[in-house]
């Protein structure tokens, strides 16, 4: 019989393609096509088990390794002492830019291993000030980085509770303290803070296997202990890199100089053969910018990724930093995250301009020593290249702010002139009075009562010269209290005031006046008074205050940005591949 294949059903489904063997019948060839089909589907099962396993493992990988360095992470981060900090400003007020406080703190008492070369705490070198007050700004939409730092010796309203004193002494009084300083005396706000001891700053430099300076010439500073005896590229270890940092009374040798440190060390310093710097603070906040550059070009070139590099350097930083309650692992992960690839190198850094005072500074009888006040326009200029912008009391119109005017300097004329002139400007003056000189030279102070920043700033926007802003109390229920000092001026009125104190020996040809002969009945009314004419009664009027000397004390205003000496050590050349 012959087998005819069956006109429907499921036979008529075999490949086209199956071959069928010598004698074998199509529907033997269906029963082998079926079993291999079979086991094609048994292997690819058995496949598919098998990479569902893997895949699940590598999973469970992955998932183990994340948790690892989560795990690890907040190990670290516990690691991080948090500071309750009053006064800061939410990162929601500031549209997701963040301001952070970074405070070079002196405190040799929190050291985990005394030196003598920064002094002991066991023999009562124990004072809290802040070397390094710098503001970081850092924007998320454009990534990009600036810096802002304020010299330590500015003499401010709001250093300590209501006092005046260097901004660097606010720290004594606690970080809350610092943080309020910046804000009220400044108009900068802080969103974090963050503060580094002597031990962390050397820890870090020595957890990246120390750094390369290029010096132009020999350096020598006795109260920093930097001593750099030859030219180059110079490698600095954690300690040597310290004393970069911190050195303001620097020496230096150009070549064909012979180097005298012990000269240097015994006060013989005409002995010495060096160049002294004499630069200060101002020098020493750029050093510290161009070795920050340094540091981070160091950091990314060994790169974030390396798992014993990274642990180093975070098992370095994270016992000894310190930062503010608020600033949470999460948000410094996606810091690090959004900003691990900026080029800090190329990042504006500023310094804010200041007044030197040439003479040691008396304050209501105490003397201060050196010091510098804040200046106009010069100032607020750089904090508005800084914040990307001015601040907010610029916009605001003069007749919606209320001014009274205090008298600093012993002349009511000059006190009634200055009210004359914001008057015009279209102030609200309130009313004008007087209080003792606070010394021979002294800052003019734009008060205000609390709430009332922006009004302050308006009025500051009006004045130019050695003037500071600070919150406190005002007179004649004023929003601002402009007390005046020895050196300032008023833009835009009928005449500039630039108040001018003498010393308590008469201008030759001149006669004595007592202050009380200058009242404010005396002052000018509406018909304009000369210049010379005001300032010759400022200056009769002051040379009965006991102590007052001539305005020449106050040096010019220093630059927000300043180029590097030939002298400064700076990054090493890159050398060109061949």
């Amino acid at each position: 019989m012959v087998d005819t294949p069956p006109s429907s059903g499921a036979a008529d489904d075999v490949p086209a393609d199956t071959v069928a063997a010598p004698g074998q019948s199509r529907r033997s060839r269906l029963r082998a096509w079926r079993s291999r089909r079979r086991a094609k589907k048994a292997l690819r099962s058995k496949l598919r088990r098998r990479l569902t396993r893997t895949g699940i493992s590598i999973v469970l990988i992955i998932v183990v390794i994340i948790g690892g360095l989560v795990g690890y992470t907040i190990y670290r981060s516990g690691q991080i002492q948090h500071l309750k900090v009053k006064n800061l400003t939410p990162v929601a007020a500031t549209g997701g830019v963040e301001d952070i406080l970074l405070v070079g703190s002196t405190s040799r008492c929190a050291l985990a291993k005394q030196n003598p070369a920064f002094g002991l705490c066991q023999n009562g070198v124990n004072g809290v000030n802040s070397d390094v007050v710098m503001v970081v700004r850092l924007n998320p939409k454009t990534h990009r980085v600036t810096l802002l730092s304020f010299p330590r010796d500015t003499f401010i309203p709001n250093a300590r509770p209501g006092q005046y004193n260097r901004i660097d002494s606010a720290l004594a009084y606690g970080p809350s303290q610092l943080v309020a300083a910046v804000e009220q005396d400044f108009g900068v706000p802080i969103n974090h803070y963050v503060v580094l001891n002597f031990d962390t700053f050397a820890n870090v430099v020595d957890a990246l296997g120390g750094v390369h300076m290029y010096f132009p010439d020999r350096v020598y500073d006795n109260y920093s202990q930097l001593d750099v005896t030859h030219t180059g590229c110079v490698y600095l270890s954690g300690f040597q890199a310290l004393a970069l940092v911190r050195a303001r009374h620097m020496y230096y040798w150009t070549a064909g100089q012979k180097m005298n440190v012990a000269a240097i060390k015994a006060g013989n310093y005409s002995a010495s053969g060096a160049e002294y710097d004499g630069s200060g603070d101002i020098g020493r906040i750029e050093r510290d910018h161009v070795f920050l550059k340094v540091l981070a070009s160091a950091v990314a070139k060994r790169g974030l990724g390396n798992p014993i590099a990274d642990n180093s350097l975070l098992g370095a930083i994270a016992p000894q930093l310190q930062v503010d309650t608020s600033f949470g692992l999460s948000e410094m992960l996606n810091l690090i995250l959004n900003f691990h690839g900026t080029n800090l190198a190329s990042s504006p850094e500023t310094t804010l301009p200041v007044v030197e005072d040439t003479q040691p500074y008396i304050y209501k009888g105490y003397n201060y020593g050196d010091l510098v006040f804040p200046s106009e326009p010069q100032d607020q200029q750089a904090i508005a290249a800084f914040m990307g912008g001015p601040n907010a009391g610029v916009s605001l119109r003069p007749g919606s702010v209320m001014v009274s005017v205090l008298g600093g300097i012993g002349s009511s004329a000059a006190t009634a002139h200055t009210a004359t002139q914001l008057s015009t400007l279209g102030y609200k003056v309130l009313g004008h009075s007087e209080q003792a000189p606070v010394g021979p030279i002294s800052e003019t102070s734009v008060i205000y009562s609390a709430g009332h920043l922006a009004q302050a700033e308006r009025v500051l926007a009006s004045l130019s010269g050695a003037v500071s802003l600070g919150v406190g109390t005002t007179t004649d229920g004023a929003d601002v209290t402009v007390v005046t000092g020895t050196d300032f001026q008023v833009h835009g009125g009928t005449l500039s005031t630039h108040a001018t104190a003498t010393s308590a020996v008469a201008p030759a040809g001149s006669q004595r006046v007592a202050p009380a002969a200058l009242t404010s009945a005396s002052a000018p009314s509406a018909s304009p008074i000369s210049l010379d004419t005001l300032v010759s009664q400022v200056l009769l009027a002051s040379s009965a205050v006991p102590g007052y000397t001539d305005n020449g004390a106050l040096a010019p205003p220093t630059s927000s940005t300043t180029a590097i000496p030939s002298y400064d050590p700076r990054a090493c050349p890159v050398k060109s591949k061949s």
